[in-house]
């Protein structure tokens, strides 16, 4: 990077899109891991408060990875894949009857 690039750089602007995707993918990730523990084949509150109290593990390891010195772009797909995965494995289980 050349100097006109370095001077035209917002310094804060890569925070602010790390913190914006670390808590809204890290709460996506964390619900969806509270609905697949809902679907699964136990009593509904106890899947539900099982997936309540481990989804805090979930949202406070996806917030630390968000800072990582990975690019940007790869931590908002592995959310959305991962995100996705959880609820499709949810609706299967959920058809299926648990």
């Amino acid at each position: 990077m050349d100097m006109s690039q370095a001077r035209n750089r917002q310094p804060g602007v890569g925070w602010t899109w790390r913190a914006l995707v670390a808590v809204l993918g890290g709460y996506a990730l964390a619900s969806a891991w509270a609905v697949l523990w809902g679907a699964w084949d136990v009593a509904r509150v106890d899947g539900i408060m099982a997936g309540a109290q481990t989804g805090w593990l979930v949202y406070v390891a996806a917030m630390i990875w968000a800072f990582s010195p990975v690019a940007l772009s790869r931590v908002v797909g592995v959310f959305a894949a991962a995100t996705l995965g959880l609820l499709l494995a949810a609706m299967w289980l959920a058809q299926r009857g648990g």
